[in-house]
């Protein structure tokens, strides 16, 4: 029997602001979704090299997470999600790929289960505005990343919950981030940050 209140209200969580339902993970997988931004596309877009240390906050089923992995063999990248049943549906397709250099945490984007100084870069793609804080989650970003570390955020058409540019570079250079880069997409972006050397 269908539950039709569980229903209406994963219908208000994906049409509000939030987290997006795990319920609806499924929609994240649609190839159609690579016509906006491709994981290929995104790879060229992030500051990888082969030996980095790499998270990824809110990476759903893991769309974008197989690419990551790949373009940095020698090194890990890290999954971090709100939502216990997209890190296991992340797992599930990171294994059937074959993809080994990954570590999966569930968390809070705004007190991030990490220690200091640890990752060469962090990205977000389409989940800032999702986050309930986002300067507090920028400057737990700014913690766990090294010095001359990369924050990239991406927002894309289309979602609820999408932050302007000039609102992501108002509360990134707030936390000491200075800006690198910005690319855009239809109707989206892609926004490279710094951590500069003398960030705590």
């Amino acid at each position: 029997m269908i539950d039709l209140d569980r229903w209406r209200d994963v219908w208000r969580r994906f049409r509000g602001r939030g987290a997006y339902p795990h319920e609806l993970a499924f929609l994240l997988e649609v190839p159609l979704r690579g016509l906006v931004l491709s994981p290929g596309q995104l790879v060229r877009r992030l500051p990888l090299h082969p030996v980095a240390r790499v998270l990824e906050i809110g990476p759903g089923p893991g769309y974008f997470s197989r690419a990551v992995a790949q373009a940095i063999p020698a090194g890990r990248l890290q999954l971090l999600d709100l939502q216990a049943p997209m890190l296991r549906r992340a797992r599930r397709r990171l294994a059937g790929a074959g993809v080994r250099n990954i570590d999966l945490a569930q968390g809070d984007a705004v007190r991030l289960p990490f220690r200091s100084a640890l990752f060469d870069l962090v990205f977000l793609v389409a989940v800032l505005g999702e986050v309930e804080d986002a300067g507090a989650c920028l400057r737990e970003v700014a913690r766990v990343l090294r010095p001359c570390g990369a924050l990239s955020v991406t927002e894309l058409p289309g979602d609820p919950d999408a932050l302007h540019r000039s609102r992501v570079r108002q509360l990134a250079e707030a936390v000491g981030f200075e800006p690198v880069e910005t690319r855009p997409l239809h109707r989206g972006y892609t926004t490279t940050f710094r951590k500069p050397r003398c960030a705590a």
